[in-house]
């Protein structure tokens, strides 16, 4: 019996005991404090794995730390605004900011006894790397994520996430699942500095509008000491003009193009709410929701017929065992069933997700409401600003028409696409 199974059936034996003294919960639904067993064990295990990995405090999980919560989020804000992870180790140094393992120490003094747990201004890129990637901020309990490589052996190995045991609102979270998205879309994107340090805000934004890969930036000193920026198709520095055309295109005009659009769309909704919601309603709730009643109906129908397929594979079996049918009738007719059977058990997972899928469609006029409702105005912009409003932004090749040269760019926002003259008219 492992070690965490033991110390969760005696967690359980001390919760369950008759003894008034240790009894916290009632006994017909065997909840602490409202908190189901299954959960306050999974707290325990939790609570183990957070002190060897030096994270925060299951205080802080609990909303009973704030000082400790704060420095978390200001963490997610930082990441956010494009702040990478070297500068904001730099950073809490400079600062004197407690690493997680010495904010430990400070409520536990005689947990470690080895000195070289006691840097309490040493930050490394690995904590904030693990923080950044840690849903238990979410509210969510996390356990399974490593497992022994054989029963014989205690070396660890990873387990693929779909093997991850993940529960929901377990506790009040820390950070919104917003700030969580938009942070981890940063992570996403390679986001190298360039040769003055700093990581432009369009990282992982910019994309080309023939070959779909993204645009590289580079930027050239000037000589009154300025540095000049542009973007042009990976694949065309890459490989040449024989794959891609350059798409080139200077990161003052993305940046004056991205503004000012930011600025109209910002504009259309501040002078007419109402008008403005009711358009993006209307985009998204109509075709979406037909949709998703008839998948609906369709995955009930085929969980019905898996349970069906069920009885009479049941049934079948019996009258084999009575002698009723052959055995190879049986067989004939056991592997067709099986067959139809497996076949629509791997098809619910698939319908499953597309109606998750849509179902998100129908929300993101209300989730997109809800992000630039915390804009009045926008004079200047920052990664912070682009990754809460931007998904995408996809620029064509130019071209010469009469002369003259175009170059068209698609701005796409998040949760619900592109934002053209249809919305400015209907607010």
């Amino acid at each position: 019996m492992s070690k965490d199974v033991r110390e969760s059936e005696e967690l359980e034996k001390a919760h369950c005991s008759e003894d008034p003294e240790v009894q916290s919960f009632e006994h017909h639904d065997c909840t602490v404090d409202g908190v189901t067993y299954r959960v306050w064990s999974a707290f325990f295990v939790r609570k183990k794995a957070v002190e060897s990995l030096g994270v925060l405090m299951l205080r802080q999980l609990e909303g009973k730390d704030e000082p400790a919560a704060e420095v978390v989020r200001r963490i997610f804000r930082l990441a956010a605004q494009g702040v990478g992870y070297n500068k904001m180790a730099k950073m809490f140094r400079e600062e004197g900011v407690l690493t997680p393992i010495a904010y430990f120490n400070l409520h536990n003094p005689d947990y470690f006894k080895s000195d070289y747990w006691r840097k309490e201004f040493d930050w490394h890129v690995t904590s904030i790397r693990v923080m950044l990637n840690n849903e238990v901020y979410l509210g969510k309990l996390v356990y399974g994520k490593q497992k022994n490589k054989s029963m014989k052996s205690k070396q660890k190995v990873k387990c693929p996430r779909e093997d991850w045991i993940i529960v929901e609102n377990c506790h009040e979270p820390i950070i919104t699942q917003e700030l969580w998205d938009s942070v981890h879309r940063m992570l996403d994107s390679k986001r190298i500095p360039t040769s003055t340090g700093e990581v432009q805000m369009f990282a992982g934004l910019l994309y080309c509008a023939d070959c779909g890969h993204a645009l590289t930036y580079s930027q050239k000193k000037r000589k009154d000491g300025s540095y000049h920026g542009a973007y042009s198709c990976w694949l065309y520095k890459t490989h040449g003009k024989e794959y891609c055309a350059s798409h080139y295109i200077t990161y003052d005009v993305v940046y004056e193009l991205v503004l000012d659009d930011i600025r109209r769309v910002l504009k259309s909704y501040r002078k007419n709410k109402t008008a403005f919601e009711e358009y993006l309603s209307s985009r998204f709730s109509d075709s979406s929701g037909k949709r998703i009643k008839l998948l609906e109906a369709d995955l009930e129908r085929r969980l019905e017929r898996i349970t069906e397929i069920g009885k009479v594979l049941d049934k079948l079996y019996e009258d084999n065992a009575l002698g009723r049918i052959s055995y190879e009738r049986y067989e004939q007719m056991t592997q067709s069933y099986e067959a139809e059977q497996e076949s629509l058990r791997r098809s619910v997972p698939d319908t499953r997700a597309e109606i998750a899928t849509l179902k998100a469609k129908t929300d993101a006029a209300d989730r997109f409401i809800s992000v630039i409702d915390k804009f009045t105005d926008i004079r200047e912009l920052n990664a912070e600003i682009l990754n809460e409003l931007i998904d995408r932004i996809v620029v064509h090749h130019k071209e010469k028409v009469d002369g003259k040269t175009y170059q068209q760019v698609e701005i796409y926002y998040r949760f619900v696409g592109g934002l053209g003259e249809a919305a400015e008219r209907a607010a």
